[in-house]
Order: C-alpha cells, then structure tokens, then sequence
C-alpha cells in the first residue's frame, strides 16, 4: 500500500538527483563518484549565463543598474528651469533634496506645527472621514471601531479641493481627537 500524499506522477523528475549526491568540485561543478549523469553540462550552462550577462552589459541594457540600485542618484540632472519646490534652489529634483525627510519618518505626511485639513480612512471598517482639525503626527479615533487612524491625505485649511472648511459651527468630538487628549483641552485654541 502506497503512503504518498503527493501521487507517483507529481513525484519528482526522472532525472532528478537527491542533494547528498551532488559533490562541488572547483567552479561549483559536481563531480567524481556520485555526481549524476549530465552534471558536467551544469559548468557550461553557468559559463554561458556569464557570457550572456556580460554580452547585456556591452549593450548598456542594464546602465541604469547601478542607479537603480544606489539611492540618492538621479538618473540625469534636472533642466536649467527646474526648481526644487522643498528649498528653491536649482541642480537636484524635489526627490533628490537635501532637506527632504526620509520617507516614513513622520505618522502623517504634513509635518508642520500648525492645523490643517486631513482626510482620514479607517483600515478595519472603511469608514472615510475629513476634519479641519488634522495636525502633525497625531491621530483621529474612528467612531465605530475606536481605533486611532492618522490621515493619509493632508493640506493647508485654505485649499482642501474646494471644500469650505471654514465652517467653524461644525462640533469638533475632542474625545476622539488624539491632539486635544494629549492637550486637554480643545486642540483648535492651541494655534
């Protein structure tokens, strides 16, 4: 009686070779007693993919390589015009700028000291939201889940897409704002 899970003809190729027999001589090329049949083919394949890298380098398929895997490198400098909008100076992209926080650095993307417009989604129900009392790295309690929830989109009050928020009889729940419970007290009078 056969006691496989995987039947005979999901087994493993005919030619397939168990590790213990493989036996690296120089180069990573199995050889000697024990090694299989056809192993020999295995240098000339490795030497073959060399020459094969080699021939795409000759044709600067892969030039962009080395910056793809170096950050910070621009693949080419900017126009003449060009002006990084973070520090106002010429030569680098905004990506490229010397001021630029490392990405993640901060729980919300604005990291200025004032109030702004953020818009919210909670992760575990959904639930979108937008309030004119987002601040940097601090949070807003979902009313259905009461799990704390950081904007994923943040401007400045004046321009929120063409939303008015300057609607200031709207009610603020302090309870679920995670500024004005590190404060204790209504977060819009700390300006």
């Amino acid at each position: 009686m056969e006691t496989r899970i995987v039947p005979q003809m999901w087994g493993p190729f005919p030619n397939a070779v168990p590790a213990p027999f493989f036996k690296a001589g120089a180069g990573g090329v199995a050889s000697g007693p024990g090694a299989a049949p056809g192993q020999a083919n295995l240098g000339a394949l490795w030497g073959a993919l060399g020459e094969l890298a080699d021939q795409m380098l000759d044709l600067s398929i892969l030039d962009n390589l080395d910056v793809a895997l170096s950050p910070g490198k621009a693949v080419k400098p900017p126009p003449d015009a060009y002006m990084c909008h973070l520090c106002f100076n010429k030569g680098h992209y905004i990506k490229d700028c010397p001021q630029a926080r490392p990405k993640g650095e901060g729980l919300t993307p604005y990291q200025g000291k004032k109030r702004c417009f953020g818009e919210y989604k909670c992760p575990k129900c959904k639930r979108k939201w937008m309030s004119g009392n987002s601040w940097a790295n601090m949070g807003q309690e979902c009313i259905k889940c009461h799990i704390n929830v950081y904007p994923h989109k943040q401007r400045p009050l004046e321009k929120p897409d063409g939303l008015d928020v300057s609607d200031q009889s709207k009610v603020h729940p302090q309870h679920l704002c995670e500024k004005c419970k590190s404060l204790g007290v209504y977060c819009r009078k700390v300006q």
